[in-house]
């Protein structure tokens, strides 16, 4: 769930060496949603995930049998003819999740394609969901500066993310889910078990620890996975007035190595920003450059991105143009893509932490799927507390 703090209410807490602040936050919503069964296909629609965790489950249950079968010979024989029965069926849910995730590898298209095909037969109308988020932090600071906040959330319900990636995004978290943060001297530790984000790509898997901190105005950042040996970082500041973004991870979509560097100029109100990355897929199709502007006239931005997809493709192959507009309690946007895929959000505030919302993206059709199996119509109310 998203950690959004908004208006607060304060307590504050005595207890012999330090003050402990703790503050409330959420947001709660409904939503009349169309999304072709989308919803429903994500459940089943990428299952490798699961077929990794379920090998890795598999082969250290089958190492831990193997290791019990061998024992020290002091088992009796009824013993020991169990633990070699427990060997033998471990072995053989091994190489049962192995063949899975192998059959997976060799067609994913398919495999998904067939799955969410039968899961979106299930919701091809409009629903409705609702939802609540809230938000718990206590923090206080020691004497000697060092500062100390520990965060939950609970919640309940589905949220559509209609301006971000159209996912319905459960909100059912553990509140035993905390997170710790420890600061000192600029820097920041987290801790927050599979609940910080890869800065990289937030899609490249969850990381348990993060710190960062800023050195001669450089913005550093560093998260890890200590039981995966997955890292990623990123570095951020100005020089010249271009401000320089560096990211990395050893775990990309591919489970290799990536890299990103991006720039951007503001010169009055037009800003020109550019993009290259290389990532671990040995065909180079994944390393994408970008070059662009975006040009605000009053209430009025718009911007457009010229993008060369991967190492053999040419600059305009893709590309993105936006518009967007606000003014008052309106807010509006529109975007549109070489494949047409069009975009388009209006937000209205309607005051006391209450927004109307009412979106629809039209976009192309996955592999496989129908013409309308990416699209979504979404009207609701969002609330911040």
């Amino acid at each position: 769930m998203k950690r959004i703090l908004l208006t607060t209410t304060s307590l504050v807490l005595a207890a012999g060496v330090a003050q402990a602040e703790i503050t409330f936050s959420g947001t709660a919503g409904v939503a009349l949603i169309d999304d072709n069964g989308a919803s429903m296909a994500a459940a089943s629609g990428d299952q490798r995930a699961a077929l990794v965790a379920a090998e890795r489950a598999a082969i250290n249950a089958d190492t831990n049998a193997d290791t019990v079968a061998a024992g020290d010979g002091a088992e009796t024989a009824a013993v020991q003819a169990a633990n070699d029965a427990a060997a033998v069926a471990t072995n053989t849910a091994m190489v049962a999740a192995t063949a899975a995730l192998a059959a997976y590898d060799a067609d994913p298209a398919g495999t998904n394609t067939a799955a969410a095909a039968t899961a979106r037969a299930t919701r091809d109308d409009m629903f409705f969901e609702s939802y609540y988020d809230f938000n718990v932090t206590a923090s206080a600071e020691s004497d000697n500066g060092i500062s100390v906040s520990v965060g939950f959330d609970m919640g309940a319900g589905n949220m559509i993310d209609y301006n971000d990636d159209d996912a319905l995004e459960a909100q059912g978290n553990d509140v035993g889910d905390a997170d710790v943060s420890v600061g000192y001297a600029g820097w920041t530790l987290t801790v927050d078990n599979a609940g910080i984000d890869n800065l990289f790509d937030d899609t490249d898997g969850a990381h348990d620890a993060k710190i960062s901190g800023t050195v001669a105005g450089w913005a550093l950042a560093v998260t890890t996975d200590q039981s995966e040996s997955h890292n990623s970082y990123s570095v951020s500041g100005a020089v010249a007035g271009v401000t320089l973004t560096a990211t990395g991870t050893n775990n990309d979509d591919n489970g290799g190595s990536a890299s990103k560097i991006a720039a951007s100029y503001a010169m009055g109100d037009l800003t020109l920003k550019g993009s290259v990355e290389d990532e671990s897929k040995s065909d180079g199709s994944e390393d994408d450059s970008t070059l662009g502007f975006s040009y605000a006239m009053g209430d009025l931005t718009v911007g457009y991105t010229s993008i060369k997809p991967g190492s053999a493709g040419a600059f305009g192959d893709e590309w993105d143009f936006s518009a967007a507009y606000a003014a008052g309690a309106v807010s509006a946007s529109f975007a549109i893509d070489e494949a047409d895929a069009t975009t388009i959000i209006v937000d209205y505030d309607l005051g006391g932490g209450v927004t109307a919302f009412a979106a629809m993206h039209d976009k192309p059709a996955p592999t496989g799927g129908a013409v309308t199996d990416n699209d979504l119509t979404a009207i609701g109310l969002n609330f911040a507390f």
